[in-house]
């Protein structure tokens, strides 16, 4: 129930970053991107950065896919969009990788402070965007503390023995799991903290990553059922991207593993890094095509 109440915070503080953002400066950002969608690059570095922003390439897929449902962006320039913000929620998870819990304290005074002072406004906003980050931090702390009882489990290792055995299981059951929660950012933080737990190994936290980027393509495509078929082509393409990476990488991950204990030896940075050279070499894959 800790693990739980932690992972419960960690999408209400995401969720309140997210309406800060979108409240205080959504008509902005929303104006930036129309403005970079002249090109390919552009509006990759635009999703990337709007992304980094928002806390959510979910978010930024909505906004984008109802762009091409007024004709504002065209496909090609869309999914542009979509692979830069794949990577900018990478950097995100790169930021919560680090230790924060020094600047938590200060993120909550500061943010509940300005989101008193102002009925409404970007004061308001900033202090929500700060609040959130405070609540996120925490959230990683309750869920590291919540899952240390677990190592001495004799339950948990025959729970996970079939994932390890079975990678493509363990996919789509995260895939599953990160539509649930619609925030592929808090699935990979949760795997990043129960592997620095010691709870999750190694390996089978990588194929999870590959599902919580999987999953992360499902509620969009859903939301652009119902919509023309302009709309629609952004999710799809996005997840027929996402797709073709997983099944790609997925024989690889055993391959790959020494190469990330080079780059860093702190298994849960392994599991960001990981995620974040997964949506780098795509958008270089895809980019151009």
């Amino acid at each position: 129930m800790n693990i739980i109440a932690g992972v419960c915070l960690l999408l209400w503080g995401v969720t309140l970053l997210r309406l800060g953002v979108t409240r205080g400066f959504g008509a902005e950002l929303r104006k930036f991107l129309g403005v970079c969608a002249s090109s390919r690059i552009k509006a990759f570095f635009a999703g990337l950065g709007i992304t980094a922003l928002l806390q959510s390439s979910m978010a930024t897929t909505l906004i984008v896919t109802g762009f091409a449902g007024q004709g504002m962006v065209n496909t090609t320039t869309g999914i542009a969009i979509i692979l830069g913000a794949d990577v900018g929620t990478t950097l995100v998870a790169q930021l919560f990788s680090m230790d924060m819990s020094k600047a938590m304290p200060v993120f909550m005074v500061v943010g509940y402070v300005l989101y008193t002072i102002q009925r409404n406004g970007k004061f308001k906003n900033f202090g929500r965007i700060l609040i959130g980050l405070a609540l996120m931090v925490l959230a990683l702390g309750l869920i590291k503390l919540g899952s240390a009882p677990l190592k001495q489990s004799e339950v948990l290792p025959l729970v996970l023995k079939p994932l390890d055995e079975d990678p493509f299981f363990a996919v789509l059951l995260v895939a599953l799991f990160t539509w649930i929660a619609h925030s592929s950012l808090a699935i990979i933080l949760l795997l990043m903290s129960l592997v620095a737990s010691g709870i999750l190994p190694l390996k089978l936290a990588l194929y999870m990553v590959l599902g919580a980027n999987l999953g992360g393509t499902i509620a969009p495509l859903i939301a652009t059922l119902r919509d023309n078929p302009g709309a629609m082509r952004i999710p799809l393409g996005n997840m027929i991207i996402r797709m073709v990476g997983v099944l790609a990488v997925i024989p690889l991950v055993e391959f790959l593993m020494p190469y990330l204990s080079k780059l860093n030896i702190d298994h849960a940075r392994q599991i960001v890094d990981f995620h974040t050279a997964f949506n780098i070499v795509l958008a270089l894959t895809f980019l151009p095509l």
